[in-house]
């Protein structure tokens, strides 16, 4: 059998080989080769010590897992090397069957105790866990999310899957378990989910196992709360077809996941219909207070929240209205919240979706009429830096009008003489020397 394997694991095993060794591409790394994809994970096992590993290659480090495996870096790419005695014996240990294979390339033998080549063939990827599946994901709940992540990589590579039953019936009875999870950690393996082509899917299996509402119990809650729409069960669903219409961008999806979680806590009805006023206020709160929980970044925590909190703008009617809107928004964001918008629309009402069109082109005239805007159409100068933070002529000067400009070339608003000094002070400080 031939696979493409990388080459930075090519150099690794040849490296081993000529040492005396056996090492063979592993996991992860043969799995995505068997079904056409760029290995996201680069994994070689090998007989060898991991003293002899240390010797062989320059930068070599212990790994974070507690498998004594090495991390060896080549080319700036971490690889992991995994040191056996007994190498088969490996193979037993991984979680997934669909992980258990190994591949030497100089040799071409491929050890595939499954037999997951043979249902990969056939073009059906089996999700199943290596023996008592239970015990599996009581041993390492990690392995309750990478269930959901193997779908994702099968359906990246287009190819059909289908999960093991008790695989599943396991995974619904382990599902409490992922609370002994760090919770960074819980936000990491969501991530690489998220970003799938059918991110609703994998939500809504998580919700049917009862692995949501440990992990994101406020998505949990939207499940039957009654939406608007025709076609559209309750707000969970409506999330769920907004979430598979916008791209594919991290902090997209995450605005798209969140931006109806906070309608749970302000419903109200007139006649048989349902409204849910203020929920974009709300769900803003409730999305700092999720993606804090999960340890992501300020920086990232303020663009999903941004999204979510300005996702019900009114749709501006005059030239100055747009302009404003523009302003209020900021450049960098704008691009973002049309994407938020037109996502939503399409997990509802398509016949929006000619409006939103129409706003776009007048955003597009409104710009298309500002004049060119640089360092030098700011309301400050050097002079005024120097005198506010204290400084002589210098890089500095520089540096904090390059900060006011890119700041006002989002917001033509903050133009103003008494908001910008405002801003050095605040970003700079006052600088004596």
């Amino acid at each position: 059998m031939q696979l493409s394997i990388p080459g930075l694991v090519l150099k690794i095993i040849e490296e081993l080989h000529m040492a005396g060794y056996e090492a063979y591409a592993a996991g992860n790394t043969v799995r995505d080769c068997l079904i056409g994809l760029e290995p996201e994970e680069l994994k070689v096992i090998t007989d060898a010590p991991a003293e002899m590993v240390g010797v062989l290659f320059d930068r070599v480090y212990p790994s974070r897992n507690d498998d004594g495996s090495m991390t060896v870096f080549s080319d700036q790419v971490p690889v992991r090397v995994i040191c056996l005695g007994e190498w088969m014996t490996e193979l037993r240990h991984y979680s997934f069957t669909v992980n258990g294979i190994s591949f030497d390339p100089f040799t071409e033998q491929l050890v595939d105790p499954w037999e997951v080549s043979r249902s990969l063939n056939s073009g059906v990827g089996v999700i199943q866990a290596v023996g008592d599946p239970t015990a599996r994901f009581q041993e390492d709940p990690r392995q309750l999310l990478e269930v959901f992540y193997l779908m994702k990589r099968f359906d990246d590579a287009g190819t059909e899957w289908h999960l093991e039953p008790e695989t599943w019936d396991a995974l619904v009875q382990c599902s409490s378990t992922i609370r002994t999870l760090p919770l960074k950690e819980v936000g990491k393996l969501i991530d690489r989910i998220i970003v799938g082509r059918r991110p609703a899917l994998y939500f809504e299996e998580m919700r049917r196992s009862g692995l949501l509402k440990y992990i994101l119990p406020e998505l949990d809650d939207t499940y039957g709360i009654a939406e608007n729409g025709q076609n559209i069960k309750d707000v969970f669903d409506h999330t769920m077809l907004v979430v598979q219409k916008i791209r594919p961008e991290l902090h997209l999806r995450w605005a798209a996941l969140l931006h109806d979680i906070g309608k749970p806590h302000c419903i109200s009805y007139q006649g048989d219909r349902v409204h849910f006023y203020g929920h974009q206020v709300i769900g803003s709160v409730i999305s700092r207070r999720i993606l804090g929980r999960l340890k992501y970044s300020k920086e990232f925590i303020e663009k999903v929240s941004f999204l979510v909190f300005h996702h019900m703008y009114p749709t501006p009617r005059t030239k100055k209205a747009v302009l404003r809107f523009v302003n209020k928004i900021g450049l960098k964001n704008l691009g973002d919240l049309l994407e938020l918008r037109r996502a939503d629309i399409m997990g509802g009402k398509y016949k929006n979706l000619g409006r939103l069109e129409h706003f776009k082109k007048e955003i597009d005239a409104v710009l298309f009429e500002l004049p060119p805007f640089s360092i030098k159409n700011l309301e400050v100068d050097g002079y005024d830096v120097m005198q506010v933070l204290g400084v002589k002529p210098g890089p500095i000067v520089g540096s904090a009008l390059q900060f006011l400009f890119e700041r006002v070339k989002e917001n033509r608003d903050l133009n103003k003489r008494e908001i910008l000094i405002k801003m050095l002070k605040e970003e700079f400080g006052e600088i004596r020397k």
